[in-house]
C-alpha cells in the first residue's frame, strides 16, 4: 500500500511540475512574442543562443525606431523650436530648419534675429525677433512676407485668422503695445497700453472669433497683480479678470466654447460670456504648468509649496480633470514640472531630466529620460514627441497602454 501512495504521490509532483513547466512556456512565449515580436516556435527551434541573439538584436532595433537624434544645437544661437505637422522646427539666430521624423532636413531659410520665437498654426509658420523688430510668416519652405515695426518685439501670436504682437512702446506715458495683423500682413487693429505691462496676447476662434485674450500685470508699490483683458477685434475692452497678489498666466481653448484660464494658485473655467462655470484654488500649492487632453480634459500640476518650504523637496501633483471640474485622475511625481505639452489623447509632462507621458486618466503610457534637464517637449501626434534637452533634440515615439502585451 505504501508503494503504491509513494507512486501516486510521485505521479502527482510531476503532474504539477509538467503544468507549471507549460505555464512557463506559455507566459515566455507570449512575452517573447508581445514585447518583442518573437515567434516562439522559431525561438525553439534556435535553442538558447539564437534566442539570445534575436532579444538584444531586437531591442537595441526597437530602441533605435522609438528613439532618435534629430538636431544638436548651440545654446548661444537662442534656438526656439515648434512642431509642424510631422516635423520639428529649429530655428536659431541665422536659420530656419524643419526636419522631418527621420531627422532629414527638408528645408533652409536663412534669417538674421536677435531671440527668435516661432509659432506654428496648421502649416503656417510665425518668426519673430524678439527685442528686435521684425516678424515674418512661412508656409511650405517660402517667406509668404515680411514686415518691419518701429518697437522692439515682447511676444507674438498666430491663429487662424490673426497674427497679434506685442511691442515696447516708445510713445510717452504708455509701456506697450498690442498690434493685430491679418494673414496677408495688413494691420487691422493697434491698442496702446498705459495702465499695465501686457505679456501675451492670444487668439483663440474654438472660444469666439472675435475675441483677443490678453494676459498682463498690475505693479503698483511691493505688490503685483495679474490681469487678464478680453479684447474685441477692435481693441476694444469687452471684459477683465484681475488677480490678487497672482500673476495670471494664461489661458487655453476647450470644447463647448470654453476657455481654462489659470494663474499661480488658481484655475478658472469661463464661458463666451465670461461668466464663471467653476474655479479651482491652489492656494497653498503653485501651479507651475497647465494642459488639455482630448481638447475636454485640463491637465493641471501643483507643486507643494509646503513641502517645499519645510522640507526642501520638490513634490508635483498632476491632476487630469473633468469637464466639470472634478478630477478623474492623478500622478504624484517627486520633481519639479516645467510644462505640459498636449495633443491628441497624450500629455507630456516635464519634471527634470524626465517625460511622463499620461493619458485622460492620468495613467502613464511612457516615460523618457534625458541625461540632462529637458527644456521642451514639441508633440507632433499624440504618439510623437520632439524632446530638448542638453544641446540636442531627439525624436520618440511614445509607446500606449493600448500596446499593453502588443496583442490586445
Amino acid at each position: 500500500m505504501s508503494g503504491e501512495k509513494n507512486k501516486k504521490k510521485k505521479g502527482s509532483w510531476l503532474l504539477k511540475l509538467l503544468m507549471f513547466l507549460l505555464i512557463l512556456v506559455l507566459i515566455t512565449g507570449v512575452a517573447l512574442y508581445a514585447f518583442l515580436d518573437i515567434n516562439p516556435l522559431i525561438a525553439l527551434e534556435e535553442g538558447f543562443a539564437g534566442l539570445y541573439s534575436r532579444v538584444f538584436t531586437v531591442s537595441a532595433t526597437e530602441l533605435s525606431e522609438n528613439i532618435k537624434l534629430i538636431d544638436a544645437y548651440d545654446l548661444n544661437e537662442n534656438p526656439a523650436f515648434a512642431a509642424v505637422e510631422d516635423d520639428l522646427l529649429v530655428c536659431t539666430i541665422s536659420a530656419l530648419r524643419q526636419f522631418d521624423s527621420e531627422g532629414r532636413e527638408k528645408a533652409y531659410i536663412p534669417v538674421g534675429l536677435k531671440k527668435p520665437l516661432i509659432q506654428v498654426h496648421k502649416k503656417s509658420i510665425l518668426v519673430a525677433d524678439i527685442g528686435g523688430r521684425s516678424f515674418s510668416l512661412i508656409s511650405d519652405g517660402r517667406v509668404l512676407w515680411e514686415r518691419s515695426i518701429d518697437e522692439d518685439i515682447v511676444n507674438a501670436s498666430l491663429s487662424d485668422g490673426f497674427i497679434l504682437v506685442i511691442t515696447k512702446s516708445n510713445q510717452s506715458g504708455y509701456k506697450r503695445t498690442i498690434r493685430s495683423y491679418s494673414l496677408n500682413g495688413d494691420m487691422v487693429s493697434l491698442r496702446n497700453v498705459s495702465n499695465y505691462y501686457p505679456f501675451s496676447a492670444h487668439h483663440y476662434p474654438e472660444f469666439d472669433k472675435s475675441v483677443f485674450l490678453v494676459s498682463g500685470v498690475e505693479a503698483s508699490g511691493l505688490t503685483t497683480n495679474g490681469l487678464f483683458e478680453f479684447l474685441d477685434a477692435s481693441m476694444n475692452q469687452k471684459a477683465s479678470i484681475r488677480g490678487e497678489e497672482e500673476i495670471l498666466l494664461g489661458g487655453l481653448p476647450m470644447m463647448k466654447q470654453r476657455l481654462l484660464l489659470y494663474g499661480e494658485h488658481s484655475v478658472i473655467l469661463v464661458n463666451q460670456a465670461i461668466s464663471t462655470l467653476w474655479e479651482k484654488d491652489y492656494t497653498a500649492a503653485k501651479v507651475t504648468a497647465v494642459g488639455i487632453v482630448q481638447e475636454k480634459y485640463p491637465v493641471v500640476a501643483t507643486l507643494d509649496a509646503d513641502l517645499l518650504s519645510r522640507e526642501r523637496r520638490e513634490e508635483t501633483t498632476v491632476s487630469v480633470l473633468n469637464e466639470d471640474g472634478s478630477e478623474r485622475g492623478n500622478l504624484v511625481i517627486d520633481a519639479g514640472v516645467t510644462g505640459i505639452s498636449c495633443k491628441g489623447k497624450t500629455a507630456a509632462v516635464l519634471a527634470g531630466p524626465e517625460v511622463y507621458f499620461i493619458n485622460a486618466a492620468g495613467e502613464v503610457l511612457d516615460v523618457y529620460t534625458a541625461k540632462t534637464d529637458v527644456t521642451g517637449v514639441y508633440m507632433a501626434r499624440e504618439d510623437l514627441a520632439y524632446v530638448v534637452a542638453g544641446g540636442e533634440v531627439v525624436r520618440v515615439k511614445i509607446k500606449g497602454l493600448d500596446k499593453f502585451l502588443g496583442i490586445f
